[in-house]
């Protein structure tokens, strides 16, 4: 029996020690085999609690699952988009990420230099055949936040800002308009581009014009621009709307929603839909597929009359019929 037992133990110390020597032959062997992805943030980087902050969620979401290893990089480091895909090229990723319409230009060149590797465009729409393209349907959640604009003012005048004078910029303007007419026909829209992504400074400038013009509801889509907007607003009483994400704790007194464009959840659909060949195609995401929404309400108190407007037209919208 003492015998069995101490042939039993030798047998299963030579086991390890074998396990060992595998190890120390081949030390590639203790790590599980990762797929990679690198992303190019937008034009402000990390730190802009918008856009490239909710990529960055994303990436942590990947990273959590231990199945990816993800790496990124900001414009302040590699001066040109065209550098950072370059880089990111070199190291050999598995999929490499644009963030942003402003890269589209520099991804192209790099994705056609390069038509093996697979490729990636958020916010806006390429065609060539190596290149992933996702974007949002801004209308249906810039809506949702007009029908609380429309009903949360008291002036009847509400504000939107925007970082450029645009095609994908004018699409929340419009859904904004929509979403308020369809809840206070009364509502008048003002309108203004800072024509700058990056500077809170214009962005208060507008907020200030907008407030003495009787704008008692703003909202911003301006990156970084933006801040100054919501800052503005809490300083000077009167209500804001956040956009990308949720914004309350730049100006928490100000700040009622935010219309929340899920980037992250674009980075984890990219991630899910690699395959072993370059390929394209072109994912629109939006409230049905929880794409686009709005963050929770706050300092909202509404008559029963006001919720079921509000709950009607995000029926309609819901069901496509605004």
């Amino acid at each position: 029996m003492r015998k069995a037992v101490m042939i039993g133990m030798m047998t299963a110390c030579v086991a390890w020690l074998s396990g060992c020597q595998s190890v120390i032959n081949q030390p590639e062997a203790t790590v599980e085999e990762r797929q990679s992805m690198g992303v190019v943030l937008s034009d402000v980087g990390l730190g802009d609690q918008s856009f490239s902050d909710a990529a960055m969620r994303g990436m942590g979401q990947l990273r959590e699952t231990g199945e990816w290893f993800v790496d990124y990089r900001e414009l302040d480091e590699t001066e040109t988009y065209k550098a950072g895909f370059e880089q990111l090229v070199a190291d050999g990723h598995d999929v490499i990420i644009g963030l942003g319409f402003a890269c589209q230009a520099d991804l192209e060149t790099v994705a056609t230099a390069n038509p093996d590797q697979q490729f990636a465009l958020i916010d806006a729409v390429s065609t060539l055949p190596n290149v992933i393209s996702v974007t949002f349907e801004e209308v249906e959640g810039s809506a949702l936040a007009g029908a609380v604009a429309g009903l949360e003012t008291d002036t009847d005048k509400i504000g939107f800002i925007g970082g450029v004078d645009n095609e994908l910029i004018q699409k929340f303007s419009t859904g904004f308009l929509l979403g308020a007419k369809a809840v206070n026909e009364d509502v008048e829209l003002i309108v203004d581009y800072a024509n700058d992504f990056a500077s809170p400074d214009i962005g208060r400038m507008l907020a200030e014009k907008q407030i003495q013009a009787g704008v008692d509801v703003l909202y911003a889509a301006a990156g970084l621009t933006g801040v100054g907007v919501l800052e503005t607003a809490e300083k000077n009483g009167v209500k804001a709307i956040g956009v990308d994400s949720d914004q309350s704790m730049i100006a928490p007194d100000a700040v009622i929603t935010s219309m929340l464009k899920q980037v992250d959840l674009a980075i984890v659909e990219i991630a899910n839909n690699v395959k072993a060949d370059v390929f394209s195609e072109h994912y629109v995401l939006g409230l049905d597929q929880g794409g686009v929404g709005l963050s929770a309400l706050r300092r909202i108190q509404w008559t029963e009359d006001e919720r079921e407007r509000f709950e009607s037209f995000e029926k309609r919208l819901m069901e496509g019929a605004q």
